[in-house]
């Protein structure tokens, strides 16, 4: 469980960190004039093809991290019942 979550946290920063920079994350809002009684007002939108491209790297990250820890480790197991195996 430990390894699970590590490597998904470890997921998350380097897929977060990398949607940042590589695909140009830009906020999307506009104004509206003069609508129902108000004189301004600021409407936000979430960029949703952001999110799921992001989510996307996260998920590649943490299974790669994880498959590459759980190869090491298995490398270690077989290195120590090698040299056990020998005296």
């Amino acid at each position: 469980m430990k390894k699970f979550m590590l490597s998904l946290l470890g997921g998350s920063l380097l897929g977060i960190l990398l949607s940042f920079i590589f695909m140009d994350y830009q906020k999307i809002s506009y104004e509206v004039l003069h609508q129902a009684g108000v004189a301004k007002r600021t409407v936000k939108d979430v960029d949703f093809d952001f999110v799921f491209n992001a989510s996307l790297l996260i998920l590649g990250f943490t299974v790669v991290i994880y498959v590459i820890w759980t190869y090491i480790e298995k490398k270690k197991d077989d290195a120590f019942y090698n040299g056990f195996n020998k005296k």
